[in-house]
């Protein structure tokens, strides 16, 4: 009865975060983003979080797509995770949840309940540590969300927006496809096995975890019923504490054990049940954003005015949930300026929201109004003091320019032909020779940095 009791409320909890994701999703379609807004997928994601983390730390500012609420939620899991273990991945995550759903389909269906050779298991499982490192090192290197393009779970809150969803990030549509509903089919969790990087990142604190799956040998009966039961496909019954850091925590090995307290989270003479686990983990979860609330650190939006300092650009305070007035605002142009930078008819609604007007693309506004300020009135392009900001709009004598380097050692330090033109945006130029803008950006940091 117990056991009933524990995974109905595990099941009501995750259908419960799913549903609200889900919704707010919905919402963010049809109301937009901003203060007067619904808050995107980037503001809830603990991943993001720990993306942004360094330009925080070292800057004191967020990526551009990032707000502080990313930090409390990150916090919040990891000191969960260092409590219990990856109990986000098996009570909370909805993408997990949705992997948890696909693979009981894929068994009613006849096909699920596979799993990997050994020899192929083991290694594949090390992918989600190679993913989180890639994606932490080129989002602290080039200041940007490396990840955005290939989360599923962007593809999940995108939904609601249709097509337009698709032909705007189609590679995070494809990993949802293939490896969270496709493959899952066959294999449970198999995104989280092997690829999702915030389980990487949060397996490696799972190992420090007060609380673990423990197994009393006195009572066990080796009857297999945890191995069965567990959806990374570990063995309780072979160890006395469950130390793998693929565990999630999701206590369906103790509900599957037939003997009575054989199968608890345990530490030391201290014993949780599988509904002490999940309602501890519901109070620290929401514990956590009612202080960050009452405080006042709890906030789903940046200042445009705090992004329009990012480099001196006045554009990057321009957002998709802003009206042209707002824009203008924001850049100090009259809006009839701001129209004829993008290229938009004098006739454009000024009073709605950029996302919401038809065939308006907010992003091709954002980068020409960024390729506007590029270069001051005096020729000097306004960039940033640090490299990793370089946009690929601007030209190598406006870098050289801006950070006191000679051109021809950035196209040397960078691998690039030293006859490479000079005068135009550097993406332009990249594009031609086959070559990365991340390139110049690391080129200028290195001389930057001799040059000490």
């Amino acid at each position: 009865m117990v056991h009933s009791q524990s995974r109905w409320l595990r099941r009501g909890v995750q259908g419960a975060f799913l549903v609200f994701m889900l919704w707010t999703g919905y919402q963010h379609q049809l109301l937009g983003g901003g203060p007067q807004g619904v808050p995107p997928v980037d503001a809830l994601c603990p991943l993001g979080g720990f993306e942004g983390l360094w330009n925080w730390i070292t800057e004191g500012i967020w990526l551009r797509r990032l707000a502080p609420s990313v930090l409390i939620i990150m916090v919040t899991v990891l000191g969960l995770d260092l409590v219990f273990g990856r109990v986000f991945c098996g009570w909370i995550c909805p993408l997990g949840t949705i992997a948890e759903g696909t693979a009981a389909l894929g068994r009613r269906l006849g096909l699920g309940g596979r799993s990997l050779p050994s020899g192929l298991d083991r290694p594949l499982r090390w992918v989600k540590y190679v993913i989180l490192a890639l994606i932490t090192a080129l989002a602290w290197s080039w200041g940007t969300l490396a990840w955005r393009e290939f989360d599923p779970w962007v593809a999940v809150m995108h939904l609601p927006a249709g097509w337009s969803a698709l032909e705007e990030s189609p590679w995070s549509f494809a990993v949802l496809g293939g490896a969270v509903l496709g493959a899952g089919l066959f294999i449970d969790r198999f995104w989280c096995r092997y690829l999702c990087p915030l389980g990487g990142l949060l397996a490696l604190f799972s190992r420090f975890s007060f609380f673990k799956v423990r197994r009393s040998s006195e009572s066990c009966i080796n009857c297999g019923a945890c191995h069965r039961a567990c959806p990374v496909d570990l063995d309780p019954q072979s160890t006395d504490a469950v130390t793998s850091p693929e565990c999630l925590a999701c206590g369906q090995c103790v509900e599957a054990c037939p003997v009575p307290a054989t199968l608890a989270f345990s530490r030391g003479t201290k014993t949780l049940s599988v509904i002490s686990v999940g309602m501890a983990t519901l109070g620290l979860f929401f514990g956590a954003y009612g202080l960050a609330k009452v405080t006042g650190h709890w906030q789903t939006t940046v200042s445009p005015a705090a992004n329009a300092a990012r480099g001196g650009n006045p554009a990057e305070g321009v957002y998709g949930w802003m009206t042209l007035a707002q824009v203008a605002g924001v850049v100090k142009l009259p809006p009839e300026k701001v129209l004829a930078i993008a290229g938009l008819p004098a006739d454009t609604p000024q009073d709605v929201s950029m996302k919401k007007i038809p065939g308006l693309n907010d992003e091709a506004v954002q980068e020409a109004l960024r390729a506007h300020f590029a270069a001051s009135p005096s020729g000097k392009a306004q960039l940033p003091s640090n490299p990793d900001e370089i946009r690929g709009s601007v030209t190598l004598e406006e870098i050289a320019q801006t950070f006191d380097l000679d051109p021809g050692k950035i196209l040397e330090a960078a691998g690039w032909p030293a006859d490479s033109p000079r005068d135009r945006p550097i993406k332009e130029v990249g594009a031609a020779l086959g070559k990365e803008v991340s390139e110049i950006r690391a080129a200028v940091a290195a001389l930057k940095k001799g040059a000490k």
